[in-house]
């Protein structure tokens, strides 16, 4: 059996505040060639795509922290 491609995902949910929940995936597949080493390729895109994950929940995180600094602000 050969395998032709393969599809790592990560998706993570964030409560920021009450009934206020944020909720991140990221999948990416990726055509596999001959000789291709199916671990290494899973453990680094299974890296990118967390960090991307992660990076795109912080943003969020910021920018309510900052919306509700100008709400208390007015």
């Amino acid at each position: 059996m050969r395998l032709k491609e393969h599809v790592v995902s990560y998706g993570r949910k964030v409560q920021l505040e009450r009934f206020e929940p944020i909720d991140v995936h990221e999948s990416v597949t990726v055509e596999l060639e001959e000789g291709d080493d199916l671990e290494e390729i899973s453990k680094e895109l299974d890296g990118i795509i967390r960090d991307n994950v992660e990076r795109r929940i912080l943003k969020r995180i910021l920018a309510k922290k900052m919306e509700d600094e100008n709400d208390d602000e007015d």
